[in-house]
């Protein structure tokens, strides 16, 4: 680890940790990125020797703050990094919240419909995740961003569609015309 930096603590995925990771790429901060591959490395050497009070994975350590929980992360570089605009404006900071936890309900929506046969996953997907996925297209609408300016919640919904695309490319294709061009123009930010 490079001392004075941010370091991030995650398996090798994108998983919750990634939002946390593509703020700070946008913002610009150089930090450390441990990806777990070989789970001994977290679970017999690192787990309980960072100094974590609750230790678990995605973790952040900057000096002597050391956090866990992926929300608990990002809200800190979000105030760390005087980005706070990020979390919207008066009443769209509600708005933003919510979108925040809907994309967190999605992504444990993705780990189950992983855990599912084959057969089952069409069930799944028709039944848990398309329903939300109709519910965010009308959302967006024609709108640039998810609440008509950049916030956090851009951020987390570029991930969710990443993923969409990935598990399930049929489906996708039903949300693309409204999808792809927020996800290019997430895509293009530096």
């Amino acid at each position: 680890m490079t001392e004075n930096k941010i370091t991030i603590g995650y398996w090798n995925i994108p998983g919750r940790v990634q939002p946390s990771r593509d703020l700070l790429e946008i913002a610009g901060v150089e930090y450390n990125d441990v990806r777990y591959s070989n789970p001994d490395d977290w679970f017999n050497r690192d787990k309980y020797n960072l100094g974590l009070d609750f230790p678990n994975l995605p973790y952040l350590i900057d000096g002597n703050v050391k956090l866990t929980e992926s929300e608990t992360i990002m809200d800190y570089l979000i105030h760390k990094l005087n980005k706070t605009d990020l979390l919207g404006k008066e009443s769209d900071k509600f708005t933003v919240s919510m979108l925040r936890h809907v994309f967190q309900d999605i992504g444990t929506h993705y780990y189950k419909f992983s855990q599912k046969t084959s057969e089952e996953k069409p069930q799944f997907l028709s039944e848990q995740l398309l329903p939300i996925f109709n519910h965010l297209k009308k959302f967006l609408g024609n709108k640039e961003y998810l609440v008509g300016y950049f916030t956090i919640a851009d951020i987390y919904f570029y991930g969710i569609i990443s993923s969409f695309k990935r598990l399930a490319p049929e489906a996708y294709a039903d949300f693309a015309e409204t999808f792809d061009p927020f996800f290019t123009r997430i895509a293009a930010i530096p």
